[in-house]
């Protein structure tokens, strides 16, 4: 026959008792993961909240959208007129880094990238290899460009790029006397290539190497570039890709004259 036995009531309070703090840890835990799962899912709503808010009238333009800096070397020449309406028909804007001789025959082409909203570059008088010439050669090299540049379009340049992306101690010093930063370009199409040129492989050139915040470096001597854009713009903005000039692109960024901006810059033989 079993016995039964009964326990003493100050023990059974006492098995209670130590059963209490398990139970409030455990209730503990319980409203601590709650509270954590509420925190994280209020940081995401933050978060999507903040990147879904349109920019300040303050904030640079790429800092709230995908941009990309088309630049053009060698102008103004034969193929300049087509690729500006090309550009005006995708709201494209672009830079152009133009030879200060070639300004000189075509001031009217070049006065009207500009009236278009391009930004003009110095690309030196005559497209020599700076690093082949003397400090004063440079210098007369650059200046003479400015110049020629302010006295057709109103307005200095900013933005320097060596033929071949050649530079030395010098460029950088006389750069910096002119108050030009210098854009050697961040990646390219290498259409100075003559085997590259070919519309298919240059569209597709362009695409390849496009990216958010990238210094695309083009010619406008070449037929086939200028052929290529309407296909490689047309594409770009699908993708939605905002067309600037390279000052657009550098917006808030501290940038001091004679230095290399973007940091990033292609190996070339670019004509």
């Amino acid at each position: 026959m079993a016995v039964r036995r009964s326990v003493p009531l100050a023990a059974a309070c006492a098995l209670a008792l130590a059963a209490l703090p398990l139970q409030t840890a455990q209730a503990q835990a319980q409203a601590q993961s709650q509270t954590a799962r509420t925190q994280a899912l209020s940081a995401r709503t933050v978060a999507t909240t903040t990147a879904k808010k349109p920019a300040k009238d303050d904030e640079p333009f790429c800092a709230t959208h995908q941009c990309i800096a088309l630049t053009f070397d060698d102008g103004p020449a034969d193929y300049t007129g087509t690729l500006l309406k090309t550009l005006k028909k995708y709201k494209a804007k672009a830079t152009f880094f133009m030879i200060g001789e070639r300004v000189k025959k075509h001031p009217k082409l070049t006065a009207e990238v500009a009236k278009d909203g391009h930004e003009i570059g110095n690309h030196t008088w005559d497209h020599k290899y700076l690093t082949d010439l003397t400090y004063a050669e440079i210098n007369k090299e650059i200046g003479d460009t400015q110049r020629i540049i302010k006295k057709t379009t109103g307005k200095d340049p900013v933005v320097f790029r060596a033929p071949g992306g050649l530079r030395n101690g010098g460029v950088q010093e006389l750069t910096a006397k002119f108050g030009l930063i210098q854009i050697p370009g961040t990646t390219e199409t290498k259409d100075y290539i003559k085997d590259y040129r070919h519309v298919d492989f240059l569209t597709q050139k362009a695409l390849d190497v496009a990216g958010e915040g990238e210094v695309v470096l083009m010619h406008e001597t070449v037929k086939e570039t200028i052929q290529s854009m309407p296909a490689v713009l047309e594409e770009l903005t699908r993708q939605g890709y905002s067309f600037v000039t390279v000052s657009t692109l550098l917006e808030g960024q501290e940038l001091i004259p004679g230095q290399v901006y973007p940091e990033a810059v292609p190996t070339t033989d670019a004509e």
